[in-house]
């Protein structure tokens, strides 16, 4: 068993850059003294390194590769042509930025868990995300406009499948990027996805007033570039609404000035049982016991 959940573990950072113990036995569904042990043994070898969360009480650290680690982790995932060890060699700089990204996602999970048959299907990281939007410019370079900080397939059983693109804002980026980035996910997503309605945009702010600017933002788009064609769904919310009320309470702001939950937002289609389990409910052997 170790074996295994030390691969996914390597695979998860890989992906997703900086995730806490608690995080990663939440996505992964193991015990925290699993990964707790995990993490010690994967130091030892030099392949994870600890980082301050400064942000957090309780002197509460992160875990993230080494460029040694990386190097592992991009070979579990595939990654070997497109891996560049000196994006791993200074560690992440966005400490605050990856881990209210990661911390939203977890946090979906972990609201799934007591619901049966609920959850999560599919968690891409910042790249993966960007890269089911490529796009091919004149020069023949490819270029990524939208580039989400994640994206997420949530399943409601016998209902549909919530898909959303998260965009985790700190507050630093001016409100022209915001509008730039509205622009983008307006301008291309009705070209990827047939039920673009039912696809959402999910801003969350560290800065309470910023829902409401974003909102209005789109709704300057939506009625002049635009004209109301068919669009995604944008909502936005406050990251401290957001901790107060988690995934069931929290009642998010969008155009028109509409309050909704997100397991209220429109939903794509079912389809096929997915082949893969529910990130949080992966069937896990018990580990051997130890003898007396």
């Amino acid at each position: 068993m170790y074996y295994e959940a030390k691969k996914e573990t390597l695979i998860m950072l890989y992906r997703h850059t900086l995730l806490t113990a608690e995080q990663l036995a939440i996505s992964l569904h193991y015990k925290p003294k699993t990964i707790y042990n995990i993490s010690c043994e994967l130091k030892e070898k030099g392949l994870i390194r600890n980082i301050p969360l400064p942000f957090l009480k309780r002197n509460h650290v992160g875990y993230t590769l080494t460029a040694f680690g990386a190097r592992a982790g991009a070979s579990l995932a595939g990654d070997e042509t497109v891996f560049r060890a000196k994006a791993w060699e200074a560690g992440p700089v966005q400490i605050e930025h990856f881990f209210g990204t990661n911390a939203f996602f977890t946090d979906v999970i972990r609201h799934s868990i007591s619901h049966a048959e609920e959850g999560m299907l599919e968690w891409l990281d910042p790249r993966s995300a960007a890269e089911r939007y490529v796009q091919s410019k004149k020069t023949g370079k490819a270029a990524a406009p939208v580039k989400p900080d994640g994206f997420g397939m949530y399943l409601f059983p016998d209902r549909g499948r919530l898909a959303f693109h998260l965009e985790y804002d700190t507050g630093t980026e001016t409100l022209w990027r915001i509008k730039d980035k509205l622009f983008h996910y307006g301008t291309l997503l009705p070209t990827i996805w047939p039920k673009v309605e039912a696809v959402q945009v999910l801003f969350v702010t560290k800065i309470e007033s910023r829902p409401k600017t974003i909102i209005d933002i789109w709704e300057v788009l939506m009625k002049g570039t635009f004209n109301n064609d068919r669009l995604p769904s944008v909502w936005a919310i406050s990251e401290k609404e957001w901790k107060q009320k988690g995934a069931a309470g929290t009642l998010w702001l969008g155009s028109g000035g509409q309050r909704i939950r997100l397991k209220d937002m429109p939903l794509l289609p079912m389809l096929a049982d997915p082949l893969d389990p529910l990130l949080g409910k992966q069937p896990r052997e018990l580990p051997p016991k130890t003898r007396r």
